[in-house]
């Protein structure tokens, strides 16, 4: 079976997120300068776009198969709901890639395309992700209530607001896209302002997003916090800083005042520079955020949650990236845009394998050394007279050592999860363990 390595998926994921950029730029660059190029160069760039999205996430899934999850399909997994989400996931993410092959046959052969094939695209991406990031909102919180960390908090009111956000998302494009013609054609020009002509929904949606990414950037320069001893407080909040007012730019009438005169002088210049300038914005700051899990991911030694924060960080690149659905609004022709938003839902459940299955690992971790601590006061206790003598004392390692690892094969069977004790750190800590013991005696 095919196995991919983290250098692929890094190279994998820089592709997608640079077609991505400029999948989502075609319609307002061509709306800034007055209409779409040929119609044969943008059904083959088009054609490229869904290309890169159906290689792109067969590999992505290919990896998490064969790296994380087989190891789960060769057990009896009943408990972890996480194999339930991977197939749904690669059904429908199979189901988009048939949808946008469909668009392209459309268009080659009857030089239309059915409005019904965005509206379906918009249901299941976005569907997908509601599901998918709200269950991940409903964990941060449980994790929150015992310890009652700030940046868990953030990191949950984030992924619950993401998930209004696609709600917002959904109903706002649908009204938007119900009053298009039902058969979109070739236009030779996109007049207009990407923006609904529902008030209403067109503020909610960019209000959502605009607390979603500053929930995110919050919990993200509280988790790199540590960093400020290192590089200065100044020089940290200096750049972490950056992603922030970058996005936040976009929506204040400050950059079109200070450029007032090149938007007088060359408007359709102007435009092209604006939307190329900004379309990067949300992706940077994906960038940003999928940084501190890796930050946090290569200080660790154990290759299994190392792994699942990896994903993370790859989940959070991607959402952010993909999460651009306003260009869909025009009803383009081809429909540029369209393949970026089926990334959404890949994305979220990229977002949530990492960090539930990191934090399932953690919390086996402590049951397995709670089970060894039993284990091991258990033996003590038959032997105590002897508890002294490096006979008994081996005595008890081979036993309590021989009864971890069956429960540690056995907790892994139940959830699909690996650890991150080996037989090393059992022993590890049962000699603190036994210490403890003799010292109590």
């Amino acid at each position: 079976m095919l196995r991919i390595g983290n250098r692929t998926i890094f190279v994998v994921m820089i592709v997608i997120v640079l077609a991505v950029i400029v999948d989502n730029s075609i319609v307002g660059v061509a709306t800034s300068a007055g209409g779409m190029g040929s119609l044969y160069s943008d059904f083959m760039l088009f054609t490229a776009m869904v290309l890169i999205f159906a290689v792109g996430q067969y590999i992505i899934l290919r990896f998490i198969k064969s790296n994380y999850l087989d190891r789960a399909n060769e057990t009896a997994v009943t408990k972890s709901h996480i194999q339930w989400i991977d197939r749904i996931t690669t059904f429908l993410q199979y189901a988009l890639l048939v949808i946008l092959a469909s668009v392209i046959f459309q268009i080659a052969f009857l030089s239309d395309y059915l409005i019904y094939s965005l509206i379906l695209v918009i249901l299941i991406s976005y569907g997908l992700s509601i599901i998918v990031l709200s269950l991940l909102a409903k964990h941060f919180f449980s994790w929150y209530r015992p310890n009652h960390s700030l940046v868990v908090l953030i990191y949950g009111l984030a992924m619950a607001l993401t998930s209004i956000n696609a709600i917002i998302t959904i109903i706002y494009l649908n009204v938007t896209l119900t009053n298009k013609p039902v058969f979109i054609t070739h236009l030779r020009s996109l007049v207009g302002s990407m923006t609904s002509p529902d008030a209403v929904f067109s503020t909610a949606y960019v209000l959502t997003d605009i607390l979603f990414f500053v929930l995110t950037w919050v919990a993200t320069v509280l988790l790199l916090k540590h960093y400020s001893r290192k590089l200065g407080n100044i020089k940290y909040w200096i750049l972490v800083s950056i992603p922030l007012a970058y996005f936040l730019s976009q929506f204040q009438p400050l950059f079109l005042f200070t450029f007032a005169d090149f938007r007088l002088s060359d408007p359709v210049l102007f435009g092209i520079v604006y939307t190329l300038l900004f379309s990067i914005s949300k992706p940077l700051g994906g960038v940003l955020f999928g940084i501190a899990f890796w930050m946090v991911a290569r200080h660790l030694e154990d290759s299994n949650v190392k792994g699942y924060l990896i994903i993370s960080a790859c989940g959070m690149c991607l959402l952010f990236a993909s999460d651009q659905p306003t260009s869909l609004i025009l009803a383009p022709y081809p429909p540029f845009g369209l393949v970026t938003i089926c990334f959404m839902g890949l994305a979220s459940y990229l977002l949530y394998l990492g960090i539930y299955s990191s934090a399932l690992s953690v919390s086996e971790d402590s049951r397995l050394r709670q089970t060894i601590r039993k284990a091991a006061l258990k033996e003590s206790q038959q032997f105590l007279d002897a508890i002294g003598t490096a006979e008994m004392e081996q005595e008890i390692k081979r036993r309590v050592v021989s009864f971890s690892e069956k429960t540690k094969a056995m907790m892994e069977n139940e959830i699909g999860i690996s650890t991150s004790i080996d037989e090393e750190d059992i022993k590890r800590y049962l000699d603190e363990v036994l210490i403890e013991l003799k010292l109590k005696k």
